[in-house]
């Protein structure tokens, strides 16, 4: 139950912070999940989105948070394209001001998900 209640009552912050961060990226709009990647092979919205998630996810201790947004990023990039995955952005950027859960679980059932599976 309390994985559950986490991941709803942490979803809409998780999902905001992590693509508003992706979508405002310094070196230009991604283009891939490996585009502009680091040494370690990361691209640019993967680290941007594990930052944002992180920072998003402070009320944890930072072990868990770490650990808990990697799963969330590399489970999406299993289940979607990462054109998906930026049409998720553009839904919470018009949706801003009246974003839940519900919302996120009805249109982006694959997302929600995932949030759950790596809350657990």
């Amino acid at each position: 139950m309390f994985a559950r209640r986490r991941s709803y009552s942490g979803l809409v912050a998780l999902v905001v912070a992590g693509l508003v961060v992706v979508s405002c990226a310094n070196d230009g709009v991604p283009e891939s999940w490996d585009d502009q990647a680091d040494d370690s092979g990361r691209g640019l919205a993967v680290r941007q989105f594990e930052d944002a998630c992180i920072e998003a996810n402070d009320d944890l201790p930072s072990a868990r948070s770490r650990s808990l947004c990697a799963c969330v990023v590399d489970r999406v990039q299993n289940a979607v394209t990462y054109e998906k995955f930026r049409e998720l952005d553009g839904f919470i950027t018009k949706h801003r001001d009246e974003l839940t859960a519900s919302m996120l679980s009805e249109n982006y059932g694959w997302f929600t998900s995932t949030v759950e599976a790596c809350g657990t």
